[in-house]
C-alpha cells in the first residue's frame, strides 16, 4: 500500500470515526438533554393539574366556610326552621353552587339537611348509601377539634370520586361553641375532568382505583402507592411518574389519596413528544451537516496533498530507491520548487555527496581502528568500550550544600554489633533520603556517619537555600524522634553554605556524582566547627534565609583554611 492509498484510507477512517464519535456523543448529550427537558416539562404539566385540583378544593372549602361561619346557619342548626330553608336552600341553590352533595349535621351527628343534586340532569337526587360510613361519629369528616378546623379531600362513593369539604358550624365572628358540621361535595366525574382538561389545555384521564386498572397501569400504581408522602398533604406533593408511551406521546402519572390517606384516583396526563421529536430532528440535520462538511473537507485535503506533497514525494522516493537499488552514491535525486521538499532533496544530494567522499575513508579508518582495538583488548571488552563514556562536568552559580554528622555515633558503634550498627545507621539515612526526596534535593554521598546533600543542581532552582533549611530542620526533628524511640543519646551537627560549585562524573569505574569548589569545603567546615544539636550557616546562606527563618548570630568562628568567619545558628521558620 503506497502513501497515496494510506493517506486516502487514513482520512476516510478518521472521517468515519469522527462522524461516529460525534454522532454517539451528540446523540447522548443532545437527546439526553432534550429527554430531560421533556421530562421536566411533563412533570410541570402534571404539577399544573395537581395545582388546579388543589385550587378547586380550596374554592369548595371557601364556599363551605362562607356557610359554616354564619350566624344564620348557627341559629338554624340550633333551631331548624323552614324560613332558613326557603331563603337559602331553594331549588336552584345547589345548581348555582355547582354542588352535588350538601349536608347540615348537628353536634350529635344527626342530619338536619341532607340533599343531593345531579348537575347533568338538573334534578335532586337522594344521597348514595355509600356516603353513610362517612357520617358516623368516628368519621374524619366529623372530627373538628378546633373552631378553625377544616377538612378537604376526596372520598369514594359507588366507584365515583367526590371532592368534599367539611367545616364546623360556628358564629360569624368565628366563636363557638361548635354546633355541628357543614359538608359540601362535588363529583370529580367525566365532566369535571373534561373541564380540567380544557382549563389546563392537557389530555387528562382519571382511573378510579376502586375499579380494575388497565394492565399497563398496574405497575405504575404499585410504584406510586409505595412512594412515601406526608398524610393529608396537598395534591401538589403527590409523587409523579413519567413514562414515554411511544415515539409520539409521553405520559405523566400521579396518585391522589382520599381523606383517609387511601389511594383513590390515578391521573394520567398525556402530552405530545414535541420536545423530543425536535431534538431528534435537530440531531439528524446536525449529523447530515457534519457528514457533508467532512466529505467536502476530506476531498479538499486529498486534492491539496496530491498536488502539493504526494506527487513530489512519490518522485523523490523513486529517486532515493534507485540510489539504494544500484548502491551507487554518485547518483543524485531531482529537485524542483522552493519549499521543504526541495530542501529535503538538496539535503539528500548533499548527504550522498558527503557519504560518497567519506565512505572510502571510513572503510579504511574502520579497518585500522578495529585492528588496533583488537590488538589492545579482548573482543568482548572492545565491544563494550565502543559505547564511549567520557567525563562530565558542569558549573553552578547558585547552590546550597548541607553536611551533617551524627554526634555520639562512635561510642554507639563500640557497643553495637556490626549488623545492628549498620541497620541503625540505615534507618537514619533512609529517613534522610526520604526527606531529600520530599524537598526535591540531590543526595551527594554518605561518608561513615556523615551525610551530604545539595540543592540547586543538577537542575537550578531559586529556593535552594530555603529547601536546604527545611531539610536541616526536618533532620533535627527526625534525630529527636529516633532518640525518643531508641533511647540512644544521639544528636546531629549540621553545617550549611551557599555558593558556586563544579559538579560532575569522572573516572572510568565506580562512577559517582560529586561536587568540587570552595563552597563545598566551607560547608564541611560549618559542620565540623558546629555544635551538637545545632545548624550552623554562613553569611551567604544567612542572606538568603533571614527574611523567612529565625537565625541567631553565633559570632566569629575560626574556619580552617579560611580564617575567621561570621556564622549563624538556624533556629526555625518565622511564624
Amino acid at each position: 500500500m503506497n502513501l497515496r492509498q494510506k493517506t486516502l484510507l487514513l482520512i476516510s477512517l478518521l472521517l468515519v470515526g469522527l462522524i461516529a464519535v460525534l454522532s454517539a456523543s451528540l446523540s447522548a448529550i443532545l437527546l439526553g438533554s432534550f429527554s430531560q427537558l421533556e421530562t421536566r416539562n411533563t412533570r410541570r404539566n402534571v404539577q399544573r393539574v395537581q395545582a388546579a385540583l388543589d385550587e378547586e378544593l380550596q374554592k369548595l372549602n371557601l364556599t363551605v366556610e362562607d356557610w359554616a361561619e354564619w350566624d344564620d346557619t348557627y341559629g338554624f342548626i340550633q333551631q331548624p326552621n323552614e324560613a332558613f330553608l326557603r331563603a337559602n336552600l331553594g331549588e336552584g341553590t345547589l345548581n348555582k353552587l355547582k354542588i352535588n352533595v350538601l349536608l347540615f349535621l348537628n353536634s350529635q351527628g344527626e342530619q338536619i339537611v341532607a340533599r343531593g343534586f345531579d348537575l347533568q340532569q338538573q334534578q335532586a337526587t337522594p344521597l348514595p348509601n355509600s356516603f353513610q360510613p362517612y357520617l358516623r361519629t368516628e368519621s374524619i369528616l366529623l372530627n373538628h377539634p378546633t373552631l378553625d378546623s377544616s377538612i378537604t379531600g376526596l372520598i369514594a362513593l359507588n366507584n365515583e370520586v367526590l371532592a368534599i369539604a367539611s367545616q364546623p358550624i360556628v358564629r360569624s365572628d368565628g366563636t363557638g361553641p361548635i354546633r355541628g358540621t357543614l359538608m359540601m361535595g362535588r363529583y370529580l366525574d367525566r365532566a369535571q375532568i373534561q373541564a380540567l382538561s380544557q382549563r389546563t389545555q392537557l389530555s387528562i384521564r382519571a382511573h378510579p382505583t376502586g375499579r380494575q386498572l388497565p394492565p399497563h397501569l398496574q405497575d405504575l400504581y404499585a410504584q406510586l402507592t409505595e412512594a412515601e408522602i406526608e398524610p393529608s398533604s396537598p395534591f401538589t406533593q403527590a409523587p409523579i411518574e413519567i413514562v414515554p408511551l411511544n415515539a409520539d406521546t409521553i405520559a405523566g402519572y400521579t396518585l391522589l389519596r382520599d381523606v383517609g390517606d387511601r389511594p383513590i384516583l390515578l391521573l394520567e396526563i398525556e402530552i405530545p413528544r414535541e420536545i423530543y421529536q425536535q431534538g431528534q430532528s435537530s440531531l439528524y440535520y446536525l449529523i447530515i451537516s457534519l457528514l457533508a462538511a467532512g466529505v467536502a473537507f476530506s476531498i479538499a485535503i486529498l486534492w491539496l496533498l496530491e498536488r502539493v506533497v504526494l506527487r513530489r514525494l512519490t518522485r523523490l522516493s523513486a529517486d532515493v530507491e534507485q540510489v539504494g537499488t544500484n548502491n551507487d552514491l554518485s547518483l543524485r535525486v531531482k529537485t524542483s520548487g522552493r519549499d521543504e521538499l526541495t530542501r529535503l532533496a538538496e539535503t539528500i544530494n548533499g548527504m550522498l555527496e558527503k557519504l560518497e567522499v567519506g565512505a572510502k575513508a571510513l572503510a579504511a579508518e574502520r579497518e585500522k581502528a578495529e585492528q588496533l582495538l583488537l590488538n589492545v583488548l579482548p573482543e568482548p571488552i572492545a565491544d563494550r568500550l565502543k559505547q564511549s563514556q567520557s567525563a562530565i562536568a558542569e558549573h553552578f552559580d547558585e547552590v546550597t550544600i548541607l553536611f551533617a554528622d551524627i554526634v555520639g555515633f562512635t561510642p554507639l558503634s563500640a557497643r553495637l554489633k556490626p549488623i545492628e550498627l549498620v541497620n541503625f545507621l540505615n534507618q537514619i539515612f533512609s529517613t534522610f533520603d526520604r526527606l531529600a526526596e520530599q524537598y526535591q534535593l540531590e543526595k551527594i554521598k554518605t561518608i561513615g556517619d556523615a551525610y551530604m546533600v545539595a540543592a540547586g543542581l543538577p537542575l537550578p532552582r531559586a529556593d535552594h537555600a530555603s529547601a536546604i533549611a527545611e531539610m536541616a530542620l526536618a533532620m533535627q526533628a527526625a534525630i529527636e524522634q529516633f532518640q525518643q524511640e531508641t533511647g540512644e543519646p544521639l544528636q546531629i551537627r549540621i553545617g550549611i553554605n551557599s555558593g558556586v560549585v563544579i559538579a560532575g562524573v569522572i573516572g572510568k569505574k565506580k562512577f559517582i556524582y560529586d561536587l568540587w569548589g570552595d563552597a563545598v569545603n566551607i560547608a564541611s567546615r560549618m559542620e565540623s566547627s558546629g555544635e551538637p544539636g545545632s545548624i550552623q550557616v554562613t553569611q551567604a546562606t544567612y542572606e538568603q534565609l533571614r527574611d523567612r527563618y529565625r537565625l541567631e548570630e553565633r559570632g566569629i568562628v575560626a574556619v580552617k583554611g579560611r580564617g575567621e568567619m561570621v556564622t549563624y545558628w538556624l533556629k526555625g521558620k518565622l511564624s
